[in-house]
């Protein structure tokens, strides 16, 4: 069986989700029975959801109201495996049962700013948000799914959350809504942004892991190199045809804290996991997009396909980000690059891998984008679930 053949089920949700709330707009009716529909989803699984339910204050100043779903699953834990002679400590504790890896993504829309031809006219408001961001919260929900089955080293809190476009609100809710213990038990925060529509799938460090200049913060960027560490070791580009980027564009940028460092595997985006990279816990950002720029003012280019340039590159908050539309395209796409592989260029990494290996598997059908991104960052994130701290190794007995 191919890796990640989750078969379509997340891939449906998302199209479902997009087209019965297609502007879930944050603190929105929408929204919130887009949060009942992610929630029944969840039970259906065999979870047992609840809705946080908070208000913010909105940016136009006004209070708001809008929640978070939430769900839980217990790990299996973690034993000590020091990896080196000489680094077996008595002090440390021989197995570590009680860590929590949360997962999250949010399930509003973003504002939609209409693309205008030379006459001033827009097309009618169709977006319905299937990029940004129901193809990030079908790739948690369908993590969620296998996870039932292929259990988790951490404990896992899996979190849909509400006004995400609007300053992060449900992110920063639930951070705050946990207590001094339950924060402490945190070892990493993975958020899954719109994965569907961008040129390539990035992860990212949180900006607390730029030390400055060249130098970075290993611990705070752990759970970014074991991303990538599971991409490379299932070898998803040649099996599946889909791979995850890191930033490599090595220019100097600022922090939002002030600091400068050189821009490479992270990004100066604010999306859910800005509170608790803000706050010190070591993150994952995934999204979609175009890293290879010259300067900060390009971050947020997502595709360079002739079709988006009336809006720079940009799907999000766009009318472009349309199920109907990308289906579409990326359907005519991928038959043109039926039977090809992805180019070797983008990091020295992928040079270690063997492009004619796992040949007869480039032979299978190759998924239509939306199953095939959904599904295999899925895999990640549950493969990510196992993959302890460091000198830590799961334990699946």
């Amino acid at each position: 069986m191919r890796i990640a053949d989750y078969g379509n089920s997340g891939a449906e949700f998302a199209r479902e989700l997009a087209t019965k709330f297609p502007r879930r707009e944050a603190f929105s009716n929408q929204e919130k029975d887009a949060s009942i529909m992610i929630a029944n989803r969840l039970r259906e699984i065999g979870y047992d959801p609840v809705i946080q339910e908070f208000k913010a204050v909105a940016s136009d100043g006004s209070t708001k109201y809008s929640q978070n779903v939430v769900a839980r699953l217990k790990g299996r834990g973690f034993r000590y495996a020091p990896k080196t002679k000489g680094t077996d400590n008595q002090a440390t504790r021989q197995r570590i049962d009680d860590l929590v890896l949360i997962v999250g993504a949010h399930y509003d829309t973003p504002a939609v700013n209409l693309v205008r031809d030379e006459n001033g006219f827009a097309e009618p408001l169709v977006a319905d948000g299937i990029h940004n961001n129901a193809s990030g919260v079908a790739a948690v929900i369908t993590a969620a799914r296998i996870m039932r089955e292929t259990k988790p080293g951490y404990d896992i809190i899996f979190v849909f959350f509400g006004a995400g476009t609007d300053s992060y609100a449900g992110s920063k809710h639930f951070l705050n809504s946990l207590t001094d213990k339950e924060r402490s038990r945190i070892d990493a925060m993975v958020n899954i942004g719109p994965i569907f529509a961008g040129d390539k799938v990035y992860a990212h460090a949180g900006q607390n892991s730029v030390v400055g200049g060249e130098y970075k913060d290993y611990v705070n960027r752990r759970k970014l190199y074991q991303m990538t560490d599971i991409f490379f070791e299932n070898k998803l580009n040649t099996r599946n045809g889909y791979a995850i980027y890191t930033n490599q564009a090595s220019f100097v940028a600022e922090t939002h804290s002030g600091k400068k460092g050189i821009f490479r595997e992270w990004t100066t985006k604010l999306s859910d996991h800005t509170p608790f990279d803000e706050a010190g816990i070591p993150v994952v950002f995934v999204e979609s997009g175009e890293y290879r720029i010259k300067s900060v003012d390009e971050v947020g280019l997502e595709n360079k396909n002739p079709l988006f340039m009336a809006s720079d590159g940009v799907i999000s908050g766009t009318q472009f980000d349309r199920l109907s539309t990308l289906e579409a395209l990326f359907k005519d796409i991928e038959e043109q690059r039926a039977r090809q592989t992805l180019p070797i260029d983008w990091d020295t990494r992928e040079e270690e891998i063997n492009v004619s290996e796992s040949a007869g598997e480039n032979e299978q059908q190759r998924l239509p984008r939306l199953p095939l991104r959904v599904n295999n960052t899925a895999f990640v994130i549950v493969q990510l679930a196992r993959k302890g701290p460091l000198d830590y190794e799961f334990d699946g007995s």
